[in-house]
């Protein structure tokens, strides 16, 4: 073949098919707008049928608008237990009868079950210095647990509180959060821990309870019965 045999051949090809150049595609309309109602279908799907996205709302049973049930609110006395296994057990001991001459017993202290605001004071400032429990002497620092210490939430200082007062056969009254919330209102600005002579001293009266020596409730209906039976006897008498 001759060279402009070649020629010929190859311009007749190079007219046939287009000089290739950089470029794409453009994505047709149509498929754009599925893809916008999928996206859209989507997202109606979702916030209908995912439950909130709870863990629970995989469960078979599961149905839409539910509500759940709410966690069971555990006594005091069970907060304060798992409190003192986790925070004092290591001195105080599991069985509250701590360790001699460091770590002074709770069963049977008045220092525990007497006035609340003694163990509070205790239990929101801490404690250093000697103190005497049932005989014997005690020189071993207890931690805050307020708000310059542990900062325990109201109601697991209630618990712990409540706990100490109640277990190993005491058996003092609860120490309830409104209680706790009122000590936390006169202690939580102290800094510095107690000392055992100061903490029975400028004792208040126990929150939620009536002071002591108050006047009785009059009944006022009482002045109309008495006035009711002076006319009586008054008729009686004219008869």
């Amino acid at each position: 073949m001759q060279d402009e045999q070649v020629q010929e051949v190859h311009a007749q090809l190079m007219r046939e098919k287009q000089e290739p150049h950089e470029a794409f595609s453009p994505v047709p309309i149509i498929i754009v707008f599925l893809i916008m109602i999928m996206g859209f279908w989507g997202g109606m799907y979702l916030v209908r049928y995912s439950g909130d996205f709870r863990a629970d709302a995989f469960d078979p049973n599961f149905r839409v608008g539910a509500t759940v049930a709410a966690a069971p609110e555990i006594s005091l006395f069970e907060r304060g237990e798992k409190i003192y296994r986790n925070q004092c057990a290591q001195c105080h001991q599991a069985d509250g009868n701590g360790l001699p001459g460091v770590y002074p017993p709770m069963p049977g202290s008045d220092w525990v079950t007497g006035h609340p605001q003694v163990l509070a004071r205790i239990l929101i400032n801490g404690l250093n210095g000697p103190i005497v429990v049932k005989g014997n002497t005690y020189n071993g620092n207890m931690p805050a647990f307020g708000p310059g210490g542990l900062n325990l939430k109201p109601r697991d200082l209630a618990g712990v509180m409540t706990y100490v007062r109640q277990e190993w056969g005491n058996s003092a009254p609860d120490m309830t959060v409104e209680m706790v919330e009122a000590y936390l209102e006169l202690y939580a600005s102290r800094s510095t821990p107690w000392q055992a002579p100061d903490l029975r001293e400028d004792l208040g009266p126990i929150p939620g309870e009536a002071p002591v020596g108050a006047p009785e409730e009059v009944d006022a209906e009482a002045p109309a019965s008495t006035e009711e039976g002076a006319e009586a006897g008054d008729a009686v008498a004219s008869l």
